[in-house]
């Protein structure tokens, strides 16, 4: 007898049903597959037969979800209880399966073997574990895309600056090459957008479902029979098998790469009139940071949650996490920082944008400053102290802000990871 649950629907007490009776069911009995009235559930439970059968509040059995309701004990084929998992086809079998369609297939695993214990399974801790790991490999992506949304905005905000600072030098010849270069940055910008969104959207789609397959899972271990978990929590395994390819293949097909939008400028200037453009929008993109968790893939455990670089320059050793490249430090009290409206401490993150200051609780910019404006940095003369010197093409202006770290090997961390992400950024314009 299959249940299909519906709204406010209980299903009718299965021994009373074939008495021509009608009462409605007060619990569920897995093993009989059938509901029970109150009086039927008490005869149950006394039964020697039936005492064993697994029983629950009918109010209960309505809240499994219907891919749990679905699952069957007995062979549709054959009729008879389901006795292993194939696993090259992915479905149960019966003993005349096994037997039949199934005779040439080699992996099988014995429900009698594996159900008894399988809510308390290593099978059911790697699902519950790679689903964690999968939301937050999703979780960030999202807060990359995210960050290169943000940078994206502060680049073309720079480059709008720029190009209304030029504008003021040149005459009238010079506006419709300006609205042209600004359509060109929007169209530039929006497209890129668009394949951010894109991704971010097929992220949050895959969180929502796999967070939807974890409240199955959770339901199903708290309210289903043993043979329902293993079949339901090998549906879930394969779905979560998918959403990690979607994931692998976002990696490996460089949609994580960070984009970048920078200004260059046409020194040839001879021929005003000839000349269709002075600046041109350049887009690039940059090698992506993140470490994204692996628990499995498929049969091997690999982890990759932790890369290593080491930058001889200086001997200093830096582990990557999602962390990585954000250093806490306190602005020093000067008339440039007051300009900047800096005071206090910041977290400073060194990204293929720039330098950027952020807020330590909320994690939103305060101050931005990409490579190309700034002049000079480094460690200054006094223990802990970094200086970021940034030039007049500053939203605010040029000036000079000195940052208190934490030990005296953070200045010269800091540059060495700056100095290495201008270097692979040159690396990569160059071919």
């Amino acid at each position: 007898m299959f249940y299909r649950k519906m709204e406010g629907e209980s299903p009718a007490c299965g021994i009373c049903d074939s008495r021509h009776i009608s009462k409605p069911s007060k619990a569920w009995c897995f093993e009989c597959n059938e509901g029970l009235c109150e009086e039927c559930k008490e005869h149950h439970i006394l039964n020697k037969a039936s005492k064993s059968h697994g029983i629950i509040p009918v109010n209960e059995f309505q809240k499994l979800p219907v891919s749990v309701l679905q699952i069957e004990d007995f062979c549709k084929s054959h009729d008879k209880r389901h006795q292993a998992y194939c696993h090259k086809h992915k479905c149960s079998c019966c003993s005349k399966c096994l037997i039949g369609g199934h005779k040439n297939c080699k992996n099988f695993t014995d429900m009698n073997d594996v159900v008894c214990r399988i809510k308390s399974s290593n099978m059911m801790l790697e699902i519950e574990n790679s689903m964690r790991e999968l939301i937050d490999n999703l979780q960030r992506i999202q807060k990359n895309r995210a960050g290169n949304l943000l940078s994206l905005k502060l680049h073309r905000q720079t480059i709008e600056t720029e190009i209304q600072k030029a504008r003021h030098t040149v005459n009238n010849h010079f506006d419709r090459l300006e609205r042209t270069l600004l359509e060109e940055l929007n169209i530039i910008e929006n497209d890129e957008r668009k394949k951010i969104n894109k991704i971010l959207a097929s992220v949050e789609l895959k969180e929502k479902e796999i967070d939807e397959l974890k409240k199955s899972l959770a339901i199903t271990k708290q309210h289903a029979s043993d043979l329902q978990t293993y079949l339901i929590g090998k549906q879930i395994e394969h779905a979560l098998m998918e959403s990690e390819t979607l994931i692998q293949s976002i990696q490996n097909n460089n949609d994580l790469s960070d984009v970048i939008i920078s200004f260059q400028t046409n020194d040839i200037m001879k021929s005003l009139e000839n000349i269709s453009k002075f600046w041109k929008i350049v887009v690039q993109t940059s090698q992506c940071d993140i470490s994204l968790v692996r628990q499995k893939n498929k049969q091997t455990q690999a982890k990759v949650d932790i890369v290593t670089k080491c930058y001889p320059d200086h001997q200093y050793e830096t582990i990557k996490t999602e962390e990585d490249s954000c250093f806490i430090v306190t602005v020093k009290p000067a008339n440039d920082a007051l300009k900047f409206g800096l005071n206090g401490q910041y977290r400073l993150c060194i990204t293929t944008s720039g330098f950027i200051l952020e807020d330590i609780q909320k994690k939103t910019p305060k101050c931005c400053w990409s490579f190309n404006i700034v002049r000079k940095f480094g460690k200054r003369g006094i223990e802990n102290e970094f200086e970021i010197t940034v030039g007049r093409r500053n939203i605010l202006g040029e000036g000079t802000v000195v940052l208190l770290c934490n030990s005296k090997d953070e200045p010269y961390q800091i540059s060495c990871i700056a100095e290495n992400i201008m270097k692979r950024m040159k690396s990569k314009v160059k071919h």
